[in-house]
């Protein structure tokens, strides 16, 4: 895995054709899953959310994850409505203690519950995704560098060592390995002198799920 980054950024949504707010869900999780925020995920055959195994491209991706998964002892633990009921804390974390209340917690402002389900952000026709460009082939600035020459070609997703995932140009229009195109490049990447639509080395994408890699949530 040569890409040029160890980390990556998050994926997330940054328009909505229609100009609504993206759709989002929540289906209860499959036990044991580590996965991060902004990153990939999909219905695993059980029908519980896990990270996308990186190879499914036909109907293997539900959308994008909205919180990091919670790593639940089993499937779906604490989901309201038909497994259980929502104990205690209900967020993914705590700190220091309570006085005069041994039983009590702390919960930061902010911090995701945990309730049994993953939120995640759908793989629709409506939604545009921004992910970080890189290369899991190429070893030179020309292979991490996105162009305006990609915009409308299609590419695959990779997950680097860290566990964030990006729109890899090693994986190009071979409708094997394919999932997202690419729909344009952020404004952030722009090389700020010199030609016109040159963008920095790992610049943003924002690209679409390709309709046959989408799954539907039910």
């Amino acid at each position: 895995m040569p890409a040029n980054l160890t980390n990556h950024t998050p994926m997330g949504s940054v328009q909505d054709i229609s100009g609504n707010t993206p759709k989002t869900g929540a289906i209860s999780e499959l036990a044991g899953q580590t996965f991060l925020l902004g990153v990939p995920v999909q219905l695993a055959a059980s029908g519980y959310v896990q990270k996308w195994d990186g190879t499914t491209v036909a109907a293997g991706i539900l959308g994008i994850s909205l919180i990091p998964a919670s790593n639940y002892a089993s499937n779906g633990k604490g989901t309201p409505g038909g497994f259980s009921q929502v104990g205690a804390p209900g967020a993914t974390g705590t700190y220091g203690n309570v006085t005069n209340m041994p039983s009590a917690i702390n919960i930061a402002l902010g911090q995701p519950m945990a309730d049994g389900r993953t939120l995640f952000e759908e793989a629709n026709d409506d939604t545009i995704f921004e992910g970080q460009f890189d290369n899991s082939a190429g070893t030179v600035p020309a292979d991490y560098t996105p162009t305006i020459a990609m915009v409308g070609k299609n590419f695959g997703i990779t997950f680097d060592a860290s566990g964030t995932a990006y729109v890899d140009g090693g994986k190009v229009v071979d409708g094997t390995s394919t999932v997202v195109k690419i729909v344009g490049i952020s404004p952030a990447g722009l090389v700020q002198a010199g030609t016109p639509n040159t963008y920095l080395a790992n610049a943003k994408v924002r690209f679409q799920f390709l309709q046959s890699a989408r799954q539907i949530s039910v």
